[in-house]
């Protein structure tokens, strides 16, 4: 029988493995290059985890993000504990990260440029990992270290949905199979109770759904998160996919049938784990 462990990492597998079959353009070094500067934070909002994570760490706390990305959690907590660690692995994410530092002034959260298996971390009151479970190919170590290197609470923060369930309704037209699911909130629930943790939720707002962005910059982003190589014939399906699937909207293209994806932070007391 299938552990929870073993199913999660197949599941990254195979949708990874999917991507490869089906993908006609040059894969990047660094898969985050092309997208980076969409995770760049924005100064009106702050994502809601915040406060929640705030909590957790204390004023006085010290807070570990694993894949900080650009920011966008790592420098408003900043605000808030007393040092922010933001390990993240990819140049492209440090680029932005590193730039929103130094433009707001931020002078209490330490990069560090490693996956975060390998990276070297001392212990932290709260460690945690936003959005970024989905794509991790062996989830065991990585939260067994979560886990140890936290002192008061180890904290994931996920979906119910893959984070690109909206576009799945492209992929389906494009290639005529369904894209495979990606590991999210249910699946990490299993994984920590099954390696010995206890863990609790908070129920964050939902992500609302989003627009694609103008015609052509739609076109640009789902050929990019679809591997659709420039001048391929995929690009007419592609093309012929968001005619059907698509409203305009104030000068935007928005999906007809998205929906807001549940988010949670799921918690718990380390030290627990078998």
């Amino acid at each position: 029988m299938e552990t929870a462990v073993e199913r999660h990492d197949r599941m990254v597998r195979e949708e990874r493995d999917q991507a490869e079959r089906l993908r006609t353009d040059q894969a990047d070094a660094d898969i985050w290059k092309p997208n980076a500067g969409r995770f760049r934070p924005a100064d009106a909002t702050v994502d809601p985890a915040v406060d929640v994570l705030a909590a957790f760490a204390g004023a006085d706390g010290r807070a570990v993000d694993v894949g900080a990305g650009g920011g966008r959690i790592a420098l408003p907590l900043a605000s808030r504990v007393q040092e922010v660690v933001a390990v993240e692995p990819s140049p492209a994410m440090r680029s932005v990260l590193e730039a929103e530092i130094q433009r707001r002034g931020i002078d209490n959260v330490s990069v560090v440029p490693a996956r975060w298996e390998d990276a070297d971390i001392a212990p932290a009151s709260l460690v945690f990992a936003a959005h970024v479970t989905y794509g991790v190919q062996d989830i065991e170590p990585f939260v067994r270290k979560i886990d140890r290197v936290a002192t008061d609470i180890a904290a994931l923060v996920a979906f119910d949905h893959p984070p690109q369930f909206a576009m799945a309704p492209f992929w389906r037209a494009v290639y005529g199979e369904e894209r495979l699911r990606l590991p999210c909130r249910e699946e990490l629930q299993a994984v920590l109770l099954e390696l010995g943790a206890e863990p609790q939720e908070a129920v964050l707002p939902p992500q609302v759904p989003q627009a694609l962005g103008t015609p052509d910059d739609a076109f640009a982003m789902l050929r990019r998160r679809m591997y659709i190589g420039a001048g391929n014939l995929h690009e007419r399906k592609l093309e012929s996919a968001i005619d059907r699937l698509t409203r305009m909207r104030d000068g935007e293209l928005w999906p007809v049938d998205s929906h807001p994806n549940p988010v949670s932070i799921i918690f718990w007391r380390p030290g627990a784990m078998a």
